[in-house]
């Protein structure tokens, strides 16, 4: 067909054939006319698929891969983000707070509750003799345990249960809610994994095709682009249609030409060989014409199932990345805040106490609660010690060792060293009287035994346990109880 422009301007235009008649002329043109509107149709509907697989491969799955991959980078850089933020808030709370409160009550407190309960249980089953007390007190005390502040005590020990108690509910608050917020994170994490593993195996290379077939140098020799490939072979198939449809234009314009101009031979300007040999070529052309269409729609077959293959999974990554911005943008603004703000009111519950003590942390407040036990114990427990091995003892002594000795000095005293001085006195007086007696006048003060000093009463004090007529008995208990010990 490129005869109907090269033989027409080349060569001299010969004289028309008489076996050609107008008729003839008339029926190339009106072929030359059919074939031609069919070319049209058939270009137009090329360049239709033409540009719809340029429009999908070259601006459509671009696009969506640009959005697939914006969404996985800002999904990275929040999980990126958010990943040490709540593993950090994750370990304070079940690490530091919740088995670091658990962990100080079972070590700290509970013994030192246990402890103080032991010596007061101690101190409730040991009985006072009712010879210890006075009187008047002995329907009050009849135990070791009646002498404490039993009320404070168990004051202090409500204030702790209450104390425990709220921490424990707080916590278990605290801790069901940390679970909560951590089954979703590893919701999102799995939905995470799951997003970049199809962008990474499915979307990448993808990615990386379509990137280099735009490009407008060519990629290396050995990388196989199968949308380079479709893109480039469309824009020659696309040349080649444009350039056969002038070709078959061109053909139809020369039949018009030869039929106006048929009866003038002055203005001839056709070569009728040409002419016909052209309309003879008209099948082969259309032929190939047919070929190319039918490539271009091959080529739209082919690039709409590259797409149908990868698309889903690139609108799979937009959808779980797009779900995961805003689950991850309600995860860190509102559900971590709210944690961070119910811990922060725990913490305000941990360290509150009953004992007016300012507290940063739960630990000092245990501390504050277990030194209080301590001393308490320890008060305790020094005086039931000190009670069975110091106090019985003492008081045996001071009743009744100590009034014995007293007494049996007293009486060694009294029939001992005074009594042999007494004695001593009066005989000595009764000689001084025997040799000097006469020779006094009876006027003056005589000396002699009837007002020599001596002792007519002995009052001692101190001495009534032992002088009292249960004396023995209340001994032999006294003694009875330093056995018990």
């Amino acid at each position: 067909m490129q005869s109907v422009i090269n033989q027409s301007l080349l060569y001299p235009i010969p004289s028309r054939p008489m076996s050609i008649s107008k008729d003839e002329v008339k029926a190339w043109r009106d072929n030359a006319l059919k074939k031609l509107e069919w070319a049209r149709e058939l270009s137009t509907s090329a360049q239709a698929v033409l540009e719809s697989t340029s429009h999908v491969l070259g601006d459509s799955l671009p696009k969506r891969l640009q959005i697939a991959e914006s969404n996985i980078d800002q999904v990275k850089d929040q999980h990126a983000n958010i990943t040490p933020l709540f593993e950090h808030l994750r370990v304070k709370i079940a690490d530091t707070t919740v088995s670091g409160f658990q962990s100080c009550v079972e070590k700290s407190l509970v013994p030192a509750l246990e402890a103080l309960a032991k010596v007061l249980g101690e101190l409730r089953t040991t009985k006072v003799p009712p010879f210890l007390v006075a009187p008047e007190e002995r329907k009050d005390y009849r135990h070791l345990s009646d002498f404490l502040a039993s009320s404070e005590i168990e004051l202090l020990q409500n204030n702790i249960a209450i104390y425990t108690e709220n921490c424990t509910k707080v916590l278990s608050l605290l801790k069901d809610s940390l679970q909560d917020l951590t089954h979703k994170w590893h919701k999102n994490s799995s939905t995470y994994n799951k997003a970049t593993r199809i962008y990474n195996s499915q979307v990448v290379d993808v990615q990386l095709m379509v990137r280099h077939a735009l490009m407008p140098t060519s990629p290396p020799r050995h990388e196989s682009n199968f949308v380079r490939a479709v893109l480039k072979e469309n824009l020659a198939l696309e040349q080649q249609l444009a350039g056969l449809l002038e070709m078959l234009t061109n053909h139809y314009d020369q039949c018009v030409l030869a039929v106006s101009t048929y009866d003038d031979s002055s203005q001839n300007q056709v070569n009728y060989e040409v002419l016909h040999n052209d309309t003879l070529e008209l099948p082969s052309v259309l032929k190939e014409f047919s070929a190319i269409y039918d490539v271009i729609m091959n080529n739209e077959t082919r690039a709409a199932k590259f797409v149908d293959e990868k698309l889903p999974h690139i609108d799979s990554v937009i959808s779980l990345s797009t779900d995961l911005l805003e689950e991850y943008r309600s995860f860190k603004e509102e559900e971590m805040v709210r944690l961070v703000l119910l811990f922060l009111r725990c913490e305000e519950v941990l360290r509150t106490n009953s004992l007016n003590v300012k507290s940063s942390s739960y630990k000092q407040t245990i501390d504050a609660y277990v030194d209080v036990l301590s001393q308490l114990t320890f008060h305790y427990t020094s005086f039931q010690k000190i009670y069975h091995s110091e106090y019985l003892k003492e008081l045996y002594y001071e009743q009744y060792i100590y009034p014995r000795k007293f007494l049996q000095s007293l009486n060694d005293f009294l029939n001992g060293q005074l009594l042999h001085i007494e004695e001593d006195e009066r005989e000595r007086r009764r000689d001084w009287l025997r040799k000097f007696g006469d020779f006094i006048p009876k006027q003056l003060i005589l000396p002699g035994e009837y007002n020599q000093p001596s002792v007519v009463q002995v009052i001692s004090e101190g001495l009534d346990e032992i002088q009292s007529p249960s004396a023995d008995k209340n001994e032999a208990r006294l003694l009875s109880l330093m056995a018990d010990k």
